[in-house]
């Protein structure tokens, strides 16, 4: 804090404090045996600053302009109040960038493009389909509930096919019976060309063709 003179007038100790160590200066080297000013000179300065400082109001500073256009004077932010606005500032800056990331990081920013709701062929069980678009790529998400096949099976396997049934792509093989099976489709994996998801029981026979033993079925849209 830089402390001017005039504001020590009111404090004969420190006027008188500041009027010696002048005399001093002005007489040449200094006595090293001079006991100095008292030791709470300091303290009392400050304190008698800061009574100065929280007693006197600031008054709001207005252009001339505006004195002469009659403008009413508002009260502007003072030096606390400016510092106050800048770490507000800098805290929404730092919660806005959490939250970016927190969303980058937690799988934020999807769309869902498509979904479907799927239909019992054969066997037992209950699902729905959810195409959607991330940063990595689109996914197939498909949520799953009690899937049993009509015939024996070793494994599940998930296929897109097209409109009317034919030519099915291989997605994915599986064997829980609840619960949710996702992945990413190749970029040469066209939904509109392929819209149709089906879920199919299969043997480990070597054939990696379709088994005809639907399950589930239902069209994206």
């Amino acid at each position: 804090m830089r402390l001017e003179f005039d504001q020590l007038t009111d404090d004969p100790d420190g006027r008188a404090a500041f009027e010696r160590i002048g005399r001093v200066l002005s007489a040449g080297p200094m006595d090293l045996d001079d006991p100095g000013p008292p030791a709470d000179l300091w303290d009392r300065i400050a304190a008698r600053l800061h009574d100065d400082e929280a007693a006197v109001p600031v008054a709001p500073v207005t252009s001339l302009a505006e004195r002469r256009a009659g403008v009413p004077v508002t009260a502007r932010p003072g030096r606390i109040g400016r510092t106050l606005l800048a770490v507000a500032a800098a805290v929404l800056i730092v919660v806005a960038l959490g939250a970016v990331m927190f969303n980058r990081a937690s799988g934020g920013g999807t769309e869902l493009v498509a979904s479907t709701d799927l239909d019992l062929l054969a066997g037992g069980g209950s699902g729905a389909a959810e195409l959607i678009r991330t940063d990595d790529g689109v996914r197939l998400r498909v949520d799953l509930s009690g899937l049993s096949p009509a015939e024996a099976a070793d494994f599940f396997e998930l296929w897109l096919l097209a409109p009317d049934g034919s030519n099915p792509q291989a997605l994915t093989k599986f064997d829980q019976t609840d619960g949710v099976v996702e992945v990413v489709l190749p970029d040469d994996l066209s939904t509109s060309e392929f819209p149709v998801v089906d879920i199919s029981g299969e043997l480990n026979d070597g054939d990696e063709s379709h088994s005809g033993k639907s399950i589930l079925r239902g069209q994206l849209a």
